[in-house]
């Protein structure tokens, strides 16, 4: 059995796509196809740089399975987890049927600057800089997370 990874950035610049076998795992490239592709808003997040990468896992074959990262069931569909290269393709909301790069780009740049700041997202960056490490704990041995109140 193969593995290997695949540098996938757009969504932050650090994204990876890992393929086992026959099946990959996208992390935050690609959702299921009715839910499209990630933001690409992110620190060092880019919206051209997502369009490549998703064309990276479109190329492996279409039998490969495909597991998603988040799926946030969209019109209320049940949470799904697995889908594949073929049904990427021909169903992906933001990039199957063919769409072009510069259709994309417009698209996620559009509804990015529409997005809301997710909740969670200066926790998370504090752990996801530090490759899933906490903040380093105080004197004390409490560990906290840092919020810019007047930068939000």
């Amino acid at each position: 059995m193969t593995a290997y990874a695949i540098h996938t950035p757009g969504h932050t610049p650090a994204c990876m796509t890992h393929v086992v076998g026959d099946a990959g795992f996208v992390g935050d490239t690609l959702f299921m196809p009715d839910g499209g592709s990630a933001r690409a808003d992110f620190p060092g997040g880019d919206a051209a740089t997502l369009y490549d990468s998703i064309q990276k896992v479109l190329s492996l074959p279409d039998e490969t399975r495909l597991f998603m990262c988040h799926d946030y069931g969209p019109n209320g569909r049940d949470i799904q987890w697995e889908t594949s290269v073929a049904d990427e393709k021909a169903h992906n909301i933001h990039v199957g049927a063919g769409k072009t790069k510069d259709e994309f780009v417009k698209f996620r740049t559009e509804r990015d600057a529409q997005l809301a700041m997710p909740r969670l997202i200066i926790p998370s960056l504090q752990v996801n800089m530090r490759a899933g490490e906490m903040p380093p704990a105080d004197e004390k041995g409490d560990v906290f997370f840092k919020v810019p109140v007047n930068k939000l």
